[in-house]
């Protein structure tokens, strides 16, 4: 998937899990959890999956706790307890309350662990009970739902024979993907190690190889131009992620009519997003890497002149002439310009 390889992302498995309650001032250990509904907290777990941007730092204490956790120096409800009350003492007041999990994971490889950590929404619902005179409502504040929407924050962590890898996957709901808060930031020690500008450079390669890979399925086999054509789309966006990728990839192949066309297109974009790390993350686009297609200028000996992106595909069509010349047809859905200019030379 993202930063769980595929085995790992299938064969997830709790061994150990707690939750704090965070937010409210006073922290109170707690012991470990039985573990229920695993796979209710397993999906939520997967929900927070995600190349990974940042990395710890050597002596990051969340990574250097995590490693004693994992072979068995501090057993997992004592470390579990110290993670958590290092994060309570983070936690700033202007972030809402939640619950604070940690969760041990096995996946089918006995060298190594994976730690998730979550902070998680209080929710409130209306439980239905049948009663003597009917049926009756009852108010539960500590719910947890199954909507990705309501985790605040999330990091994932592999360790490996007792050594944890430095980047790490990670996920907060209250900045601007794919940054951090100052004050998880700070819990886990990390610093961002891939730039808007290289995770820009990484989608333009990844459209790159995806048209390489399916040349034969656009225009013309026109590649360079499908690759001008998509990137100036992702160019504009707010906000790039993988579906905003594969679109532009349907986009610059024509929206091709053909359900077979289209599948092995998207098909070919995810698994190159996935070759360039790009699984699950959203981030701002660089416009110095993602740059706008050039312009072409074409003057005829008729005094015509015509000048369009290079990119235009079918808008532009230039069909050769027996004698020489050229039929140009420009296809538009609108006319907004249509005027008489003015002599220059009068």
């Amino acid at each position: 998937m993202s930063f769980l390889t595929d085995e790992e992302y299938q064969d997830l498995k709790i061994s150990n899990m707690i939750l704090h309650v965070v937010g409210d001032g006073n922290f109170v250990a707690e012991k470990k959890r039985t573990i229920e509904h695993e796979e209710f907290f397993i999906e939520r777990i997967r929900d927070t999956d995600k190349d990974a941007v940042y990395s710890f730092s050597e002596d990051s204490f969340t990574k250097l706790r995590l490693e004693k956790i994992a072979v068995g120096e501090v057993d997992f409800e004592r470390g579990a307890q110290e993670l958590s009350r290092a994060f309570s003492l983070q936690h700033v007041g202007g972030s809402r309350d939640g619950a604070f999990f940690v969760f041990e994971l096995t996946c089918g490889d006995e060298g190594k662990r994976i730690y998730s950590l979550i902070k998680y929404d209080y929710r409130e619902v209306i439980e239905q009970a049948n009663g003597k005179d009917g049926s009756l409502l009852r108010k539960i504040v500590q719910a947890f739902i199954g909507d990705k929407r309501a985790i605040q924050k999330a990091a994932i962590v592999r360790i490996s024979n007792g050594v944890a890898e430095l980047q790490i996957s990670t996920l907060d709901r209250a900045r601007p993907s794919p940054e951090l808060s100052d004050y998880f930031a700070g819990f886990l020690d990390v610093t961002r190690t891939r730039s808007d500008e290289e995770l820009s450079s990484a989608v333009k390669e990844a459209v790159r190889q995806t048209f390489n890979a399916c040349k034969n399925l656009l225009p013309e086999e026109n590649v360079p131009r499908a690759i001008a054509h998509a990137v100036g789309l992702l160019r504009e966006r707010q906000e790039v992620d993988e579906d905003a990728i594969v679109d532009a990839v349907i986009s610059a192949a024509g929206f091709p009519e053909e359900e077979e066309t289209r599948v092995r297109l998207q098909n070919q974009a995810r698994k190159t997003i996935k070759k360039m790390r790009l699984d699950g993350l959203r981030f701002k686009p660089d416009r110095r890497v993602l740059t706008k297609p050039p312009m072409r200028k074409v003057k005829t000996t008729e005094g015509v002149t015509i000048t369009y992106p290079d990119d235009a595909g079918a808008t532009v069509e230039r069909v050769p002439q027996k004698g020489g010349g050229e039929k140009i047809t420009v296809t538009t859905r609108k006319v907004t310009e249509d005027r008489i200019l003015r002599d220059s030379s009068s």
